[in-house]
């Protein structure tokens, strides 16, 4: 009869890991999601210095947070939207507004990868 409590019990810490591990995956690709568009919003604005600042905090976010989406989603989709968030804060620039638009536009559909890569399973 114990070994019965002890597979629920199993069983439960299971569904609770998978539950947090859920909720990082959407908090941070939520939390990239917004600082993309955010300092894509600056850009339009014309404050280029601000939108290279934004897209800087959040290529650094997403950097430190991609070894914990390593363990949980592909390692090459993580080194894809690494290498494009690298790209955004150099475009950010007055004469390339439509090449920051196009690498904003691939960041976002690389966050969205990465939620779908986890939930995809499920």
């Amino acid at each position: 009869m114990k070994r019965n409590w002890y597979a629920a019990a199993i069983l439960l810490v299971l569904c609770l890991l998978l539950y947090l591990a859920g909720r990082y995956v959407t908090d941070t690709t939520d939390a990239m999601q917004a600082g993309v568009q955010r300092a894509y919003a600056l850009a339009e604005q014309g404050d280029y210095p601000a939108a290279r600042a934004a897209y800087a905090q959040t290529t650094w976010r997403a950097e430190r947070d991609s070894a914990l989406l390593a363990l949980l989603v592909r390692r090459n989709i993580i080194d894809q939207l690494n290498q494009t968030m690298a790209v955004l804060p150099p475009c950010a620039e007055a004469d390339s507004l439509a090449d920051l638009e196009m690498e904003t536009q691939r960041a976002c559909a690389q966050i969205a990868q990465v939620r779908q890569s986890f939930f995809g399973g499920f």
